[in-house]
């Protein structure tokens, strides 16, 4: 594997969990509006806009996952090609 297909696939994890997240965020959103108000202690005072504040931790959130989890597979399979190359010697 080069580094730019690593790279590549980081990225296009990254970027599918925020696309993803943002749908699951903007879902809890609109149907399910208390939803951030009692996972975050909101008092009913304080304006939120439980659609906009589902996307924004959607996309953050899933775009941290994603990263995290393509990593894990470039190293995966790193790991991998380099125990297949040792035993090959």
């Amino acid at each position: 594997m080069t580094v730019l297909r690593g790279f590549m696939i980081t990225i296009a994890s990254g970027i599918a969990f925020a696309f993803v997240g943002t749908g699951v965020g903007y879902t809890i959103g609109k149907y399910a509006p208390d939803y951030y108000r009692i996972v975050f202690s909101i008092p009913p005072e304080i304006e939120l806009d439980p659609v906009q504040a589902g996307v924004g931790l959607g996309v953050t959130q899933g775009l941290a996952a994603g990263l995290f989890i393509g990593l894990v597979i470039v190293c995966a399979v790193a790991w991998y090609n380099s125990r297949i190359a040792s035993h090959s010697q």
